[in-house]
């Protein structure tokens, strides 16, 4: 036996009979970046999967030891973002890939622009619901459609009405009402996309994502 592996026995030995040496042995074996996330993560830094590991090591630790185990045996960065994506759906908040992450709780909106026309091309089946409104569609391609604000109020009353109905059809033809004209209640539902870009995202903290759970889930069911 060699000086050198004489030395690697010795390390052995004292790595088993100090508690704070094993303490530290596993630290390093299953939480790496122990120090390098105490203050949290950089939101210009360019590398997702590095933001992704600080992300899940304080919102998610399951998460975050499964990556560290397939990091250790050497999987590839797509099967990472596949991994942390599916895991973090799974919780309840839909992930397609790895770069939303930096910036917040990634949301989905499914608000309506009454004054775009683009929307009547692409919810055609919802036309027969405005028409009582006399919401006129333009045959002609055009930038904006007129919608009076007092149709918005006509509509968000009827709205209002239907879901206080105990026939079920009639409280989904309200759902129907609400999502068309902003009044459901759930910010998803209500805001459009350039709105919803407009707020504050929503954090990586428990209670954020506590709440974008549920927020998700009763968007769902009023879409549903």
């Amino acid at each position: 036996m060699n000086q050198l592996t004489e030395m690697y026995d010795q390390l052995s030995v004292a790595l088993t009979d100090d508690s704070l040496l094993l303490l530290a042995s596993a630290v390093a074996t299953f939480d790496p970046y122990w120090s390098e996330f105490d203050d949290g993560y950089n939101d210009d830094e360019d590398n997702p999967l590095h933001i992704a590991l600080a992300v899940t090591r304080g919102a998610f630790p399951d998460i975050y030891a499964e990556t560290i185990e397939r990091i250790r045996a050497g999987a590839t960065y797509q099967e990472m973002d596949r991994l942390i994506c599916k895991s973090i759906t799974a919780k309840g908040i839909p992930m397609d890939n790895l770069e939303t992450m930096s910036w917040g709780i990634p949301l989905v909106s499914f608000g309506v622009d009454l004054e775009d026309p683009e929307f009547y091309a692409v919810h055609s089946a919802a036309l027969p619901a405005l028409v009582p409104f006399g919401v006129d569609i333009p045959e002609s391609e055009t930038y904006s459609i007129d919608v009076p604000e007092c149709i918005y109020a006509a509509g968000r009353a009827i709205a209002a009405s239907l879901h206080e109905q105990d026939d079920p059809r009639l409280r989904q033809v309200g759902w129907l009402y609400a999502w068309l004209f902003g009044c459901s209640g759930n910010s998803l539902c209500d805001l459009t996309i350039d709105d919803l870009y407009e707020l504050q995202p929503l954090s990586w903290s428990p209670d954020d994502i506590a709440f974008a759970v549920e927020m998700i889930e009763e968007a769902d069911g009023i879409m549903a």
